[in-house]
């Protein structure tokens, strides 16, 4: 009887230890950090390219793709919804929506979400303008000029300031990318202010000569748990381990 109990100890030791080696080399990690009937609630807002609605009522965009990829890929439970900017932010401090992927730099993000450790996504403005004019590193030197914003977007801390009054810019703040991109070759205004993978979209379809394109910031998205999730660390660290075999197995893009 000995003998016998001996052997299942030491059979169990052995699956422990390689389970243990398994997810160090980084497999899945063993297992769902997650309760069987919760639901991952998946939020986002409306941002042209890379986290929007197509015309069926699906999330589409590249950030978007990467999110529901790694989700599945992970077998998480999810639902996934497009909300106003305010909306969203006021339901992540709350803990109504539970993951989102985008700059863990945000207040409402760092203040009550845990963010993967890995970076998913570059999110750079960029600054555009035609032909000879002053390059522009700060926004200060926009003063006295005339500026396109796409309505909606904050541009970190530009937006704000471009907005009041007081620092003497002209700005047009038009609806869509393509209108923005659209008024700077006719001439409405000096500066264009936009991101990195949008602006190809655009420019795809439309041709601007002598168009000048300088960075200005560079952010990277992240996966961003809610720190109200159950196991919240080890969902982030299962979804590292399954973005990182799609990348692996060249069913995502890396994007640099």
């Amino acid at each position: 009887m000995k003998t016998v109990f001996m052997k299942i100890f030491f059979i169990a030791v052995f699956i422990f230890f390689t389970s243990q080696i398994q997810t160090a080399k980084g497999g899945n990690p063993v297992g769902d950090p997650l309760p069987d009937n919760f639901l991952l609630k998946v939020g986002f807002f409306e941002f042209p390219g890379l986290t929007y609605t197509d015309e069926g009522g699906n999330a589409a965009g590249l950030v978007n793709e990467i999110t529901i990829k790694t989700l599945e890929n992970a077998k998480i439970k999810y639902s996934i919804s497009s909300y106003p900017a305010p909306r969203l932010y006021k339901n992540l401090s709350e803990g109504n929506i539970h993951f989102f992927n985008g700059v863990s730099a945000i207040p409402v993000v760092s203040q009550s979400m845990i963010p993967s450790h890995i970076r998913l996504f570059p999110l750079e403005m960029r600054i555009y303008w035609v032909g000879d004019k002053r390059p522009i590193s700060k926004k200060e030197e926009l003063a006295g000029h005339s500026v396109i914003l796409v309505r909606g977007f904050s541009y970190k801390d530009w937006g704000a300031w471009i907005r009041n009054s007081k620092n003497n810019v002209s700005f047009f703040d038009p609806y869509s990318h393509e209108s923005a991109f659209k008024m700077l070759r006719k001439g409405r205004a000096e500066y264009l202010l936009n991101f990195k993978y949008i602006d190809s979209e655009v420019l795809d379809k439309i041709e601007i000569p002598n168009l000048v394109i300088k960075p200005l910031y560079l952010w990277y998205c992240s996966f961003n748990v809610h720190k109200n999730v159950p196991n919240a660390e080890a969902l982030i660290k299962k979804l590292e381990a399954s973005y990182q075999q799609l990348i692996n197995k060249g069913k995502l893009k890396k994007y640099e």
